[in-house]
């Protein structure tokens, strides 16, 4: 099965919008732009260098206003992603460094890592202490968005990142959303499949609300399975839809028996396709294989295995 996918995005609710304020500058105090690093329905990502000391940045231009949007409803939409990513600070997170306006265009600012875990996966050279590395970072990644009361609601291969120190990075915060705020216990539920096909959480087809946290850790189970067997499991989480999957209702264990041994266990409670079974993130940071997990972190690099760091743009 191929891995490129539709998507399914949403705008989000955010902050209110009096909290920030648009810096009219000159965009080349950044210094000029360089390469396409992606696009999708949210912008355009290229790369530019800052001309005092040509150290990269990610620069993610938001996309134009539609005809029938207002411009309170654009600006609302498009700084979403902002909004979220700026007070977001972990080793395992892009960091978000400021946001332009110029010329009717809004620029999004980012810390960049030139490594696409998706080409890394692609190339088929992971070991397995490298799969369960990089697994681990997401997880950590994850686990820091969702103490922030944040579900990232698009994760998959093509949104995580990696440095050349092997830190693999959470991109792309454009289907984010805020199940929790500070001071209140409430969790607010979602609806309707948002993210990327594959990686979509099957409840979010079947239920008229869901728990975004559950839809995440869903998300991570696919990324690993794909890092493991080098494809997605299925394309949709959908009996009428998709055979594969159908056949996994019926026999999970054909699927799970795939994967490392000392994997099974908690990814049997990742991939329950019932959301209330399924593995929470205290599950899975308590879990005896995944504590002692070897994984790479700012301050200590793990030995055990070398990243291989694939740059599509080598060749």
């Amino acid at each position: 099965m191929a891995f490129k996918s539709p998507s399914h995005k949403k705008s989000r609710s955010t902050s209110n919008l009096s909290y920030y304020n648009y810096k009219h500058v000159e965009f080349n105090k950044y210094g000029k732009w360089s390469r396409e690093l992606g696009s999708g329905v949210g912008g355009t990502v290229r790369l530019i260098n800052r001309k005092s000391d040509n150290k990269p940045f990610a620069v993610k231009q938001f996309r134009k206003r539609f005809p029938y949007e207002s411009e309170k409803s654009w600006l609302k939409t498009i700084t979403a992603e902002f909004c979220i990513g700026s007070v977001l600070h972990h080793e395992n997170i892009i960091e978000t460094i400021d946001i332009i306006q110029e010329n009717g265009q809004l620029y999004e600012i980012m810390e960049f890592a030139p490594y696409d875990l998706f080409e890394i996966v692609m190339s088929k050279k992971m070991s397995q202490n490298e799969i369960f590395c990089c697994f681990k970072q997401i997880v950590m990644g994850v686990n820091y968005l969702h103490s922030m009361g944040i579900a990232h609601r698009d994760l998959k291969l093509d949104n995580c990142v990696l440095n050349e120190f092997g830190i693999v990075k959470l991109i792309d915060f454009g289907c984010s959303t805020v199940f929790k705020y500070p001071f209140d216990n409430k969790i607010m539920l979602s609806s309707g499949p948002c993210g990327s096909d594959p990686y979509i959480c099957p409840e979010s087809y079947t239920h008229s609300s869901y728990d975004v946290r559950s839809a995440d850790i869903w998300a991570i189970g696919i990324i690993f399975v794909c890092m493991v067997i080098g494809r997605f499991p299925w394309l949709i989480a959908r009996v009428s839809e998709d055979t594969s999957y159908k056949a996994y209702l019926r026999y999970p264990d054909r699927l799970i028996k795939k994967l490392p041994p000392e994997s099974r266990s908690i990814m049997r409670k990742i991939l329950e396709v019932t959301p209330e079974k399924r593995a929470t993130l205290k599950d899975i940071l308590e879990d005896e294989w995944f504590k002692n997990v070897e994984y790479c972190t700012v301050a200590h690099k793990s030995t055990n295995h070398t990243h291989h760091l694939i740059d599509k743009n080598s060749n």
